[in-house]
């Protein structure tokens, strides 16, 4: 499953990141770019009057890969099989 990160720059000059993981996994620039500007001109997560997604810098996916070296769960069976 991809994520969907949207960077905005808050008032206070910082980098703000808004990740969804249920996104629709097609979404296109104008999409993604209309919805990050509606999120900032809503203002509707100031914290002490600062707004932390005032200006939409970037969308990207990210997909994450797990990779195990240890603890698989028919390994963890074993291990409690061979405890009893």
């Amino acid at each position: 499953m991809k994520q969907l990160d949207m960077e905005f720059k808050s008032e206070a000059g910082k980098t703000k990141h808004m990740r969804l993981n249920y996104a629709a996994q097609d979404l296109d620039e104008t999409t993604v770019k209309t919805a990050m500007q509606t999120i900032a001109d809503l203002k509707m997560f100031e914290i002490d009057a600062v707004n932390p997604y005032a200006l939409p810098i970037k969308a990207q996916y990210i997909e994450r890969n797990v990779t195990p070296i240890f603890g698989s769960e028919e390994d963890k069976q074993l291990a409690k099989a061979a405890q009893e």
